[in-house]
């Protein structure tokens, strides 16, 4: 299998998950492509193909949400990512890699041993972000900036509170300018090199496959399930992060 059908497979795989909970592309992407390519550059690939990966996914379930509220969450978060980068230069990193490991794993065991009767969260989305969901945007983004993981706070806050449609559309919104501030800045820092753009085309047909494949599971899962994957996800990273950094 040559390099570009492994990133390819890598994509499809990025997507399915994408697709099914609107996140969870860059954690793939990054994790398995930087064992075929270097690992900066599955960096500005994940970020890359988040901008038309996101886009694709407008089309897929339109739930209405108040722009009031995704795109304050959406602020939050940029502010956060520039803190987070800043920070590098005062924090250990590796030290808060392994705190922030283990609050994920204390978060996917209350996904996973939670009330299973619980009722499922709201069917619609607030009209605006409360502080809470601003301080839970912020401190997202600085877990972006910081260490390149953002999506466990955001799953673990707004998962109690919007049930799977609105989580999904949530998650989507908010990623794309995130995607995007991303990507311009690799640019000028000449890291989106042709290679990267030439694995991002390359990821495409596997992204609407993918993405198809994950929304067909998206609307089969119940609502319970649909936490039970969040958990699992979280797990992967809390584990990622605790083991290997």
């Amino acid at each position: 299998m040559t390099e570009y059908a492994i990133i390819a497979a890598i994509g499809f795989i990025a997507f399915i998950l994408k697709g099914m909970i609107g996140t969870g592309t860059s954690t793939v992407i990054v994790a398995l492509s930087a064992l075929v390519i270097e690992p900066k550059l599955a960096v500005v690939l994940a970020a890359f193909v988040n901008i038309y990966g996101g886009l694709a996914m407008l089309r897929v379930d339109p739930v209405p949400i108040a722009n009031r509220y995704w795109v304050a969450i959406a602020i939050t978060m940029f502010i956060g990512s520039v803190i987070g980068a800043m920070a590098l230069k005062v924090i250990d990193n590796d030290i808060f890699k392994v705190i922030l490991g283990i609050a994920f794993l204390i978060v996917s065991a209350q996904f996973l041993l939670g009330n299973s009767n619980k009722k499922a969260g709201k069917s619609t989305a607030p009209n605006s972000a409360n502080i809470k969901d601003l301080g839970v945007g912020t401190f997202a983004g600085f877990c972006g900036g910081f260490i390149g993981v953002n999506a466990p706070p955001l799953m673990f806050h707004f998962g109690r509170h919007l049930n799977k449609q609105n989580l999904r559309r949530l998650l989507t919104l908010i990623f794309i300018p995130a995607a995007i501030a991303q990507t311009v800045t690799f640019y000028f820092n000449g890291m989106l090199t042709t290679q990267v753009i030439t694995y991002g085309i390359i990821i495409i047909p596997a992204m609407f496959l993918g993405i198809y494949l994950g929304n067909k599971a998206h609307n089969l899962v119940s609502e319970e399930l649909f936490k039970r994957i969040i958990a699992i996800f979280l797990l992967f990273i809390s584990i990622k992060l605790i083991i290997f950094g």
